[in-house]
């Protein structure tokens, strides 16, 4: 086939299988398996699709179709503007989450810092706060922890993908830090609630680690223990950021607020929902 006849032929299969978003997925799907940007399938749509390539990209299609993420199959996402490798088994990268590097870049201080994510993943939001800052002339210390092993391999692949200079630590939250001291403490917690769990979509559900989406509660766990332990941990005028749900702004606020933390914020997303909390100490 053509190169615009498997443009086309991806769209429908991916359309027909109730995929969201199926044309920006078959247009990555095709581009992935022939090795061709967009603007060459549609500059020349007559040029034939190679005999391996079209294999592949029926293979991706297929994948596609049960509802493997899009990122998985690829094996990297972009996150605030920088691409990470994924995998099965490690929380994808969701472009919501840059709203939390985002504000964390607004009330770090003006000068070198020493930061903590806790439950990092993948590494995304230490490893591009680090970048980010670095950029800026600050060199910073980040701490990434987590408790799944998964995860820990993937965020130190990641640091050595992006020569981001970072300790990545098993610890479950603070458990792991014993005399450590942060100027930021950083995090994309589990925070949906266990009844939510199965409202999600089959390429959540099914394919990102369940641990890292719900505490297996009402969503608020782990914002209890991080913030009451962020004293131990949290040098003077310290700050916490945490990525919340739409929903939990007023619960984390007020958890913020009655364990002394002072200018207490509530950000929300393009969309206008709820989506990153912050106090200073």
């Amino acid at each position: 086939m053509t190169l615009i006849e498997a443009l086309h032929f991806g769209r429908q299969r991916l359309q027909s299988a109730g995929v969201p978003d199926y044309e920006y997925d078959a247009n990555a799907l095709l581009q992935f398996a022939s090795g061709k940007n967009l603007s060459v399938i549609l500059g020349d749509p007559g040029q034939e699709l190679m005999p391996e390539a079209e294999a592949a990209y029926r293979a991706c299609l297929s994948r596609r179709e049960e509802r493997v993420p899009l990122q998985h199959i690829l094996g990297e996402v972009c996150f605030y503007g920088y691409d990470f490798h994924v995998r099965e088994g490690v929380l994808i990268p969701r472009s919501d989450t840059e709203h939390l590097v985002e504000h964390a870049l607004e009330l770090a201080p003006d000068r070198p810092v020493r930061f903590l994510d806790l439950c990092t993943g993948s590494g995304c939001v230490g490893i591009a706060f680090l970048l980010e800052r670095r950029s800026g002339g600050y060199e910073d210390e980040g701490v990434l922890t987590d408790i799944s092993p998964d995860a820990l391999s993937l965020a130190k692949e990641n640091a050595a993908l992006l020569q981001a200079e970072v300790t990545v630590t098993e610890s479950d939250l603070y458990a792991g830090l014993a005399g450590q001291r942060f100027d930021l403490i950083l995090s994309n917690p589990p925070y949906i609630s266990a009844k939510d769990m199965e409202g999600l979509m089959p390429e959540v559900r099914l394919h990102d680690p369940r641990i890292a989406l719900t505490d297996e509660g009402d969503g608020l766990s782990f914002y209890r223990r991080i913030i009451e332990g962020a004293e131990g941990y949290l040098a003077p005028g310290g700050c916490v950021a945490l990525e919340i749900g739409c929903d939990q702004g007023a619960a984390v606020t007020e958890m913020l607020s009655e364990k002394g933390f002072r200018e207490v914020q509530c950000f929300k997303d393009y969309a206008g929902l709820n989506r990153v909390v912050a106090g200073h100490l």
